[in-house]
């Protein structure tokens, strides 16, 4: 009965080693007999990515800035001369227009007239005392010829008296009356000599005091002219405040006239934007060491555009490069570009406006040469040296790309690029080389660039005064 027991429990556990075979046996048999395992190919997901095709179009090197006109010629009134203003033009007034020669004020000149009348008698009084000197001479020198004569008659007569003596024939007494005579005669020459030697540096006195007199005349006659002051050139009055009988005195200032015909602003513009126009300007050209402002002003001879804006209407002006301010602002870190502009009168405009007065506030707008045939895209779509490229299979690609420069919201792309391929313009974020693309043409986009590459190339005035009005939008 004991040995019962663990038969019976060791007859339950082995009961369950037939199930675990039978289990073996069957997956063995499935596992040979089950059908082979087929791979079921993934499909692959495209991206969505606006592009656009990269263009070749020309383009015009632009740069923009901020100034305030000035006149390019001012002249300012100085008297040189002290007196009573004794007549003003009518027209000598702020803001007036003056013709060039116009006599605009006129100072009391009787004091310089009898200043030369005075002088013109002193000198009249001179030349008759050198005619009365040269008279002299000539008198003293007729004199001269005849005390010469009779001193050679009395040094005969001593002579013979002498002979006489000698031979003993004559008397001592004789002899010294006749050395008297001699000696008187030979003084009396001596006199008119000496008279004669004098008569020559007065004479030389008078005259460099008669000089001195017709340069005081002259002096005197130019500050005659000087009581007159004219328009050196047509120009437009500035602050004057003049009265008839106002009394002014020498090296005053009286007023200050403008030639308005010339005018210049001084763009503040960043040394990248001039660096962006001479790259594009000194393309293929020789830079000489000796580089002159002329030099300079002919190798590049920018246009630009000047504007006024208006409350309804923009006024344009052409206008041309003069020079570059000599320092670079330590502040703004920016630097003047001088631009001229010619104010054309109204019968040479194309559409009357007013001139461009100084002070006016300005944006100017200067144009480098068209640079032709050149690759345009999109300035977002460069990052950090590169873009991102679909190629033939839909794949998208890098490439490294040097810009020659940027414009707006365009770049100029130097090498990379050889146009016609198909640019991703949208940060493809994440970026995955050659994943697939499924391209979307960006037709907007591709129509804004060509506009704002067009906007930079406006057709500015054929003349290099003309000017134009432009309503604001």
């Amino acid at each position: 009965m004991k040995s019962a027991v663990p038969w019976g429990t060791w007859g339950k556990r082995l009961l369950v080693i037939p199930p675990i075979v039978l289990a073996i046996v069957a997956y063995a048999w499935l596992v040979k007999h089950s059908p082979p395992l087929t791979e079921q190919p993934e499909d692959e997901v495209s991206r969505m990515l606006e592009t656009m095709i990269v263009q070749r179009m020309d383009v015009r090197p632009k740069v923009s800035g901020y100034g305030t006109a000035q006149y390019a010629r001012s002249w300012r009134a100085v008297t040189q001369v002290e007196g009573r203003i004794k007549k003003i033009h009518p027209d000598l007034r702020p803001g007036s227009m003056i013709q060039e020669g116009e006599v605009l004020l006129e100072i009391d000149d009787s004091d310089y007239r009898s200043q030369v009348e005075q002088l013109e008698a002193t000198i009249d009084q001179q030349n008759a005392e050198i005619e009365q000197l040269e008279q002299s001479i000539e008198n003293e020198q007729k004199s001269l010829a005849l005390e010469t004569e009779v001193l050679a008659v009395l040094q005969r007569e001593f002579d013979r008296e002498e002979t006489l003596l000698t031979r003993q024939a004559g008397s001592s007494a004789s002899l010294d009356s006749k050395r008297r005579e001699l000696l008187a005669q030979q003084k009396a020459v001596q006199d008119l000599k000496n008279s004669i030697a004098l008569i020559g540096p007065q004479i030389k006195a008078l005259q460099a005091a008669r000089r001195q007199s017709e340069v005081q005349k002259t002096q005197a006659l130019r500050d005659i002219g000087r009581t007159k002051i004219t328009a050196p050139f047509p120009m437009r009055v500035g602050e004057v405040q003049l009265e008839v009988g106002q009394y002014v005195n020498v090296s005053e200032n009286l007023f200050e006239g403008y030639n308005i015909a010339d005018v210049e602003v001084e763009a503040q513009l960043a040394l990248d934007d001039i660096h962006r126009l001479l790259v594009a300007e000194s393309a293929g050209k020789e830079i000489d060491e000796q580089f002159t402002q002329e030099a300079f002003r002919q190798a590049f001879a920018f246009d630009a555009v000047v504007n006024v804006p208006g409350s309804e209407e923009t006024s344009s002006y052409h206008g041309n490069f003069l020079r570059v301010r000599e320092i670079v602002d330590h502040q703004t870190k920016m630097v003047g570009f001088v631009v001229g502009v010619q104010n054309l009168p109204p019968s040479q405009q194309e559409q009357p406006q007013p001139p461009l007065l100084e002070g006016a506030f300005c944006d100017v707008d200067v144009f480098g040469n068209t640079l032709a045939d050149q690759i345009v895209i999109p300035r977002r779509a460069v990052r950090n040296g590169s873009v991102y490229l679909v190629d033939d299979e839909s794949r998208l690609g890098m490439q490294k790309v040097e810009l020659m420069f940027t414009q707006d919201d365009y770049a100029i792309v130097g090498s990379g690029l050889a146009g016609g391929e198909r640019l991703v313009i949208a940060n493809p974020s994440p970026a995955i080389i050659g994943m697939l693309v499924d391209p979307i043409d960006a037709v907007e986009e591709t129509q804004k660039l060509i506009t704002s590459v067009a906007a930079d190339a406006p057709e500015l005035p054929s003349g290099p005064s003309s000017s134009q009005t432009q309503r604001v939008p």
